[in-house]
């Protein structure tokens, strides 16, 4: 008890924590604590991971960025080795084309300690010396990190240069000190000259130190004055910082909502055709009038997309072509501005870049544009955005294009960062024209003007774009079911022609494409009526001489013996066997009349059928009876039948179709009159799966077990007045095709040695 007293009081007790002063119970504080130190450890744990994984990423960067400079390096001196062999054989001027092959690998060139060449004036700033020969080294450019190389070329020096990284004064959206191509490192990974403790050293691929790379930290952003390059009519663009996103925001807003929903209509029509594709399994599959409409708003859609890019296209080439044509024609200007300037100039220095910068930027104000003029040897000697060059954001050198080429006025796309502009270059004579330098004015091509016309244009094309679009779909529908509606209309009229209707004929008063079908499908139906009528008319003439022939042959053959026999009668008459050969006689011929009423009675019958009317009919009830008539046949043949005796209900016609059973029963009975052990049996199966539609069936067998038909009379089974009896007319079978076909049901057999099977399938009916 004494404990339990402690151990509350214990918990009762409270311990100050944080500035807070909070009380908290002393088991509460020992848990915080305990927690305070899990969370200690984890935190330790991951700053310790997060350096070895840093160390590993700065490792595994310089192990890749190394292969990619071995790989460029080889490609450099393979270049430098072509620039070499074009000094040897010819002068400097030769280099311009075989140096732009490619703008990775810049060379410079140097005589007697003077530059004579330069591949391309992106480079700005730093004093290159002259160290060793075919060996790699790091040279720090203002605006780039590079590594270099020297070679020798007779007279010459060239200098091999490849970018690693830029290195400007200031970065925003359009300024990043990322990796130049093809080098893909993060741009937080940062370049050093010397080696340092948390960086991993790159060598060249001779096996010297070249540089480090390390983890850029968060770095103070150097003191630069942005003012200054504000100024600038042409680079303004680069002192602007997070401007771009709201500008193409802005640009987006103002599009008119024609094009938004022009571009939501084409999106819901390329689902749809897509859909109708999918579903039809194939273009091949469609319909006639689908496949109409999807031509005619396919083709629309396709004329809309093309005359949408070719319009932006010349949109933008126009805009282009006018920014040119107002930069030559600046340039001229100035040219012969600067001309009456320096009238009596002979040569330019940098003697005279302070005065030659403020005529510069007067003129900067008056044509809105930016400046620069370089000396015959290209180097600046003034402009009016010095800035720039301050910065080391432009080369003091000017394009080699305009000083090595044969055409000093060059107009040509240049690019510091992200920022593309236009420089045109022209040459700076003085009163005789004598060219004393080289005159250079830059043009920032602005994507929101640029933007600005293309949505004005768009904003006119739209609107009857869209308004055409949506005609177009309605009208193809309509378009589309007008020239369809002839051909679904003879589809429909061959799907249900019936000859001798006088519906068969269509309608159509053009005289197009669909009216020639349409005439041609009415001279169809007169000549297939025709044509009927005519096999119509040669079928009752040919079906009248077989059946006068199948009477002739019949009826022949039981006047035979009753002319015999009384022929006979005649010359016995007057004898005494007379009385006794006359009542034998009389019984023949009785019985031969009897033959004759029956041959008569059964073409009769056949000549009479009445149609086949088919109802739902009992077809046990019917089956049964016929069965039990049959069983007491005067052959003594046993009859077996093997199913229900009533609640099978099926299609038939309820008068005729106990006459099928009948002849089927007869037919076997007479295939096995013969055989002392003859059997017939009898099945009736309901619900049986049959044909190709697999509906369900109602079937009958009469099964015998007889000589079976032979093969070379099986295709004629069924034909009117055909039998393979001594006996009988041969309509028995041809009378229960009819029947059993009139309601829809069908009729087979099945034959072989040991026997004969009839198959009747009815449609299975519901009761009631």
């Amino acid at each position: 008890m004494r404990k339990k007293i402690i151990a509350q009081n214990l918990e009762n007790i409270s311990v100050p924590i944080s500035i807070f002063d909070i009380k908290l119970p002393v088991s509460t504080f020992h848990a915080l604590q305990r927690v305070r130190f899990v969370i200690s450890r984890l935190l330790l744990v991951a700053m310790c991971c997060a350096v070895m994984v840093s160390c590993g990423g700065i490792e595994s960067s310089a192990n890749r960025l190394e292969k990619q400079v071995a790989r460029q390096a080889q490609t450099a001196i393979g270049m430098t080795e072509k620039v070499v062999d074009c000094l040897q054989a010819s002068s400097v001027d030769s280099l311009l084309s075989l140096t732009t092959e490619n703008r990775q690998v810049l060379f410079f060139v140097f005589n007697d300690h003077r530059m004579v060449y330069w591949s391309q004036n992106r480079l700005s700033g730093a004093q290159v010396h002259l160290t060793s020969y075919d060996r790699w080294y790091y040279q720090l450019f203002d605006n780039a990190h590079c590594i270099c190389r020297w070679t020798r070329a007779d007279g010459y020096n060239v200098l091999t240069v490849l970018p690693i990284k830029y290195n400007y004064a200031f970065e925003n959206e359009q300024l990043r000190n990322v990796y130049v191509e093809p080098f893909d490192l993060p741009a937080d990974i940062d370049i050093s000259r010397t080696m340092r403790d948390d960086g991993v050293a790159v060598n060249a691929p001779e096996g010297n130190f070249l540089f480090c790379l390390y983890k850029r930290g968060t770095q103070p952003a150097r003191e630069i004055d942005k003012s200054k390059l504000g100024e600038s009519f042409s680079f303004w663009k680069l002192t602007q910082s997070g401007e771009s996103h709201s500008e193409r925001s802005s640009a987006l807003a103002s599009i008119s909502w024609f094009v938004l929903l022009m571009v939501l209509l084409c999106l819901v029509l390329v689902a749809l055709g897509i859909y109708g594709l999918w579903y039809a399994r194939g273009f091949r599959n469609m319909r006639l009038r689908t496949k109409l409409m999807y031509v005619f708003t396919a083709l629309q859609l396709v004329s809309f997309i093309y005359v949408f890019f070719v319009s932006a296209s010349t949109v933008r080439q126009r805009y282009e072509q006018r920014q040119r044509a107002d930069l030559q024609a600046k340039t001229r200007y100035i040219q012969k501005a600067l001309q009456e300037s320096y009238y009596w100039a002979v040569h330019l220095s940098e003697r005279k870049s302070s005065d030659l910068n403020i005529n510069l930027r007067d003129l900067s104000y008056t044509y809105e544009t930016d400046i620069h003029v370089y000396d015959m040897a290209g180097n600046l000697v003034g402009t009016s955005a010095p800035a720039l060059f301050d910065y080391g954001l432009l080369s003091r050198h000017l394009s080699p294009e305009a000083i090595f080429s044969d055409n000093p006025n060059v107009l040509q796309s240049e690019q510091i960062g992200e920022l593309t502009y236009l420089s045109a270059y022209t040459e700076f004579f003085n009163g005789n024209y004598m060219q004393i330098g080289y005159i250079a004015v830059p043009l920032f091509i602005s994507s929101d003007e640029l933007e600005s016309e293309m949505n004005e244009y768009l904003a006119r094309l739209f609107p009857p774009y869209l308004i055409v679009l949506l005609l177009t779909v309605v009208l193809s529908f309509f378009i589309a079911r007008g020239l369809t509606h002839p051909l679904d209309t003879l589809s429909d009229r061959m799907r249900h022609f019936r000859i001798g209707q006088s519906n068969n004929y269509l309608d159509y008063s053009s005289k197009d494409e669909v009216g020639q079908l349409v005439a041609r499908y009415n001279e169809m139906v007169g000549e297939l009526e025709r044509s009927a009528e005519r096999l119509a008319r040669s079928e009752r003439e040919g079906a009248w001489r077989t059946m006068a022939r199948q009477i002739a042959h019949e009826i022949n053959n039981p006047l035979t013996p009753m002319k015999l026999t009384i022929q006979q009668l005649q010359r016995m008459k007057g004898t005494e066997r007379f009385d006794e050969y006359f009542r034998r006689s009389t019984s023949l011929l009785i019985e031969q009349i009897d033959n004759l009423s029956r041959i008569a009675s059964s073409f009769s019958t056949f000549a009479k059928m009445p149609e086949v009317v088919p109802t739902t009919v009992d077809v046990a009830e019917k089956l049964f009876p016929v069965i039990s008539l049959f069983r007491n046949n005067r052959l003594q043949v046993p009859v077996r039948y093997v199913g229900a005796e009533h609640g099978v209900m099926a299609v038939a016609d309820a008068e005729q179709i106990s006459q099928v059973f009948s002849n089927l029963i007869k037919n076997a009975l007479q295939a096995v009159e013969d055989l002392p052990d003859g059997d017939v049996i009898v099945m009736l199966k309901p619900q049986t799966e049959f044909g190709e539609d697999m509906k369900e069936w109602v079937e009958i067998t009469v099964s015998d077990n007889g000589k079976g038909i032979d093969e070379s009379v099986r295709d004629k089974i069924f034909m009117p007045n055909f039998t393979t009896k001594s006996t009988g007319t041969g309509l028995g079978l041809a009378i229960s095709k009819n029947i059993v076909e009139g309601s829809g049901g069908r009729i087979t057999f099945e034959t072989s040695e040991k026997g004969t099977t009839f198959n009747v399938y009815l449609q299975a009916a519901k009761e009631g």
